[in-house]
């Protein structure tokens, strides 16, 4: 009967309270005597002996392996359980969550202070009337409102959502599980008595005494089972109940207080809106005037460099174009074999920087002045009359091609009948005659050549014709004669090889012999002198140097006579010659100092190596 009302009692509903105010009194009390069912007469009820406490030991392990039946409990109880415990979890990992967000929230307070501070000083660092301290000055206080407002959000996590967890957990979720603890151990003794229940009942011969012992026991654990049960159905259903309930408060809460959070920050932005925009707009002209600054600056340093980089020779130049000549004259004198190609490279430089000219000029009328004698002008080696030999050759190369190459390829296919030299033995009858007629259109091809003259030719037989005749008025057409045929045209008429105009392999020696005959002429024409007895057997040209001295002589004034315009294309331009004569010249002079110190001391001209060592050096490696 009693189990019939302890069902009854358990059907009803988990908050009736005449069950828990009744269920101690229906609890069966222990006998006194010390029988084998393992219960401990002192002990008081509910509680195991030590045989008890194997008995129940063993029943677990039976359990376990299969051998006696566990009481089941109701799948309601089980499933609330799991909630339970998985709820349990899920608490635990909320708060631990939560407080980690809170201690960076703590450090980011506390990380912001050195920012706050930095800005403060760099505010007091300006005036009031400067934007820009002004700027930083709202940017600190926007930034302490942020700090509040997260302070705040903060102290909202702990009271609001932190708390009512940890609470929740505390009161609720663990003593539920403490619950469910202590049934799994009712549930175990009941187990334990329901097995010696049913050893006693099925030994051989019955022992009332025993057989009613194991029913006390068994009827008495029973109920703290049910008892047990219904603690644990009740905690667990109540658990699950209320976690929604709290859950979706808390998760209320917390949301509210971000709401408030981020409301009260958006509003303040909101509020601070214009002077943002009129920082924004602060910090744009700021960056662009930064920018127009630094690109000038950069433009400076890159026009410094530029200047540099353009004018790092001009010192060297400078040295070159000096009046006396006297480091062109040392890097000639030690070139070696050389020199012709180191002069065209210093033509080069000079004509690029538009010094050639001045210095040639300088060179006549030095030569003028110095030269004791009008016929030995120009008949010496000097640099001044190497570099104006090298410069005409270099600039009239193609106007020589122009104006020579047909007659002198004419007499290449055909060198015979030019001889006038009996001694040579050949038949000279005619042969007079024919050399007139060729010397004659020499002269005409030149005569009508004037207007392709180059403008440096003209300009200095212009200079030379007006220095000589200040000295030697009456050698005006002689020495711009000597300069034009002696130094240009005779020289290629007798080596056209040399000058580009035909190959070497065209020139046999009757053909040499020709052109050496008709630069006599022509050489004698310029000169206005006739053939004497030192080469008798070239006076029969005479009559037509007679016919062709006046000639020549307008001719040669005609060139003297500068056109309206002297301007001239240079030989090289001033970056073609930075980038490969400059530097070339360079590396000569580094590798040929030693000998080129010595050659001006030789010359008497130590004052210039002072100029080139202090050139040199800013220069610095030739790599």
């Amino acid at each position: 009967m009693s189990d019939l009302n302890i069902q009854h009692q358990m059907s009803s509903s988990p908050s009736t309270s005449n069950f828990h105010d009744n269920r101690k009194s229906v609890y069966i009390q222990q006998s006194n005597n010390n029988s084998n069912t393992g219960r401990s007469p002192q002990r008081s009820g509910g509680e195991w002996g030590f045989v008890g406490k194997i008995g129940v030991a063993k029943t677990s392990v039976l359990q376990k392996i299969g051998k006696v039946e566990v009481t089941q409990s109701t799948p309601e109880l089980v499933i609330n359980n799991i909630k339970a415990k998985a709820l349990k979890l899920l608490y635990e990992d909320t708060l631990r969550t939560s407080k980690k967000l809170v201690s960076k929230l703590e450090a980011q307070d506390k990380a912001t202070e050195n920012l706050k501070t930095a800005l403060t000083a760099i505010t007091n660092y300006y005036t009031n009337e400067s934007m820009t301290g002004q700027s930083i000055e709202s940017v600190v206080t926007l930034h302490n409102e942020l700090i509040q407002y997260r302070i705040k959000f903060e102290q909202s996590i702990n009271n609001r959502y932190i708390l009512p967890a940890d609470a929740f957990l505390q009161t609720t979720i663990n003593p539920a599980r403490d619950a469910k603890a202590k049934f799994r151990k009712a549930r175990l003794e009941y187990d334990s008595a329901l097995n010696k229940l049913k050893m006693v009942q099925g030994q051989k011969e019955l022992d009332a005494k025993s057989l009613f012992s194991a029913h006390g026991h068994h009827a008495q654990y029973k109920l703290k089972y049910l008892h047990r049960q219904y603690d644990a159905h009740h905690a667990l259903h109540d658990t699950i109940t209320r976690h929604s309930f709290e859950y979706l408060v808390q998760s209320i809460n917390l949301l509210a207080s971000e709401y408030d959070h981020y409301g009260s920050t958006c509003a303040y932005l909101t509020q601070m809106e214009p002077f943002i925009q009129e920082m924004r707009t602060h910090a744009e002209k700021q960056r662009q005037e930064y920018q127009e600054k630094k690109q000038e600056e950069t433009n400076a340093l890159l026009e410094i460099a530029n200047e540099k980089e353009e004018t790092k020779f001009n010192e060297l130049v400078e040295i070159f174009s000096s009046a006396d000549l006297a480091v062109v004259n040392a890097i000639c004198l030690s070139s070696g074999s050389d020199q012709d190609n180191i002069l065209e490279d210093l033509v080069k430089i000079l004509d690029a920087h538009k010094q050639t000219l001045p210095i040639i000029k300088l060179g006549i009328s030095k030569e003028v002045e110095s030269t004791p004698s009008a016929s030995t002008l120009f008949r010496g080696n000097s640099t001044a009359t190497k570099l104006m030999t090298a410069f005409t050759r270099m600039t009239g190369c193609g106007y020589l091609k122009t104006t020579l190459k047909p007659l002198i390829e004419r007499i290449t296919k055909d060198p015979s009948g030019y001889e006038l030299d009996p001694d040579k033995g050949v038949d000279t009858t005619g042969n007079s005659e024919r050399l007139q007629g060729i010397c004659q259109e020499f002269l005409e091809s030149i005569y009508s050549s004037l207007n392709h003259c180059p403008l440096p030719f003209r300009e200095m037989a212009n200079h030379l014709q007006t220095e000589v005749v200040k000295r030697f008025p009456d050698s005006k057409h002689t020495s711009v004669g000597g300069f034009i045929f002696l130094r240009f045209f005779c020289p290629c008429i007798l080596s056209p090889d040399s000058a580009g105009v035909v190959d070497t392999s065209s020139l046999t020696m009757e053909a040499r012999r020709s052109l050496i005959l008709v630069s006599k002429v022509l050489q004698n024409v310029a000169n206005g002198i006739l053939f004497g007895a030192k080469e008798a057997y070239m006076k029969e040209m005479n009559s037509f140097l007679e016919r062709n001295i006046e000639g020549v002589k307008v001719f040669l004034d005609n060139v003297a006579t500068l056109p309206p315009s002297t301007d001239y294309t240079p030989l090289a331009s001033i970056q073609e010659v930075k980038a490969k004569e400059l530097p070339s010249i360079h590396k000569l002079l580094i590798k040929n100092l030693e000998k080129i110190f010595k050659t001006l001391g030789q010359y008497n001209q130590q004052s210039v190596t002072f100029s080139l060592v202090s050139a040199l050096g800013r220069l610095g490696d030739t790599n």
